[in-house]
């Protein structure tokens, strides 16, 4: 798996944030956590070139993950590569498989997840990137 990625996880669970700061930091990797699609946007326009991976939920409180995922690419100069995770798709629900399919998402995790799952993910994603 690549090291040293700067990861942003945009998710309104306290718990899933801490979750995913755990494991990925206990892998070398610098995470930041957000808990809202706003928060994001925000600070992927603060640090411009910075992020190398977002991970977001599907439900925000003050957004769809797909949309912040557009919104990502046209709000930003972020091109980092986009997992989704929810706990309320399936991986072959058609608004994942159109998202996937657009490029608008890189992967697709279900919640709840084990670690193997994301860190899968992040490794296929990342592998794909130049």
């Amino acid at each position: 798996m690549a090291k040293n990625l700067n990861v942003l996880v945009v998710d309104d669970e306290p718990d899933v944030c801490w979750a995913l700061d755990m494991l990925l930091s206990k892998h070398g990797h610098t995470v930041d956590t957000v808990s809202s699609g706003a928060a994001a946007l925000s600070w992927l326009n603060s640090r411009s070139g910075v992020c190398n991976l977002v991970l977001v939920d599907a439900k925000l409180g003050d957004i769809e993950g797909v949309e912040l995922a557009k919104r990502i690419r046209s709000d930003t100069s972020c091109a980092a590569p986009v997992i989704l995770v929810s706990g309320y798709f399936y991986k072959d629900d058609s608004v994942i498989q159109t998202s996937l399919n657009a490029g608008i998402i890189s992967a697709f995790v279900t919640k709840p997840f084990r670690h193997e799952e994301i860190l899968s993910a992040i490794h296929a994603v990342m592998s794909t990137q130049k």
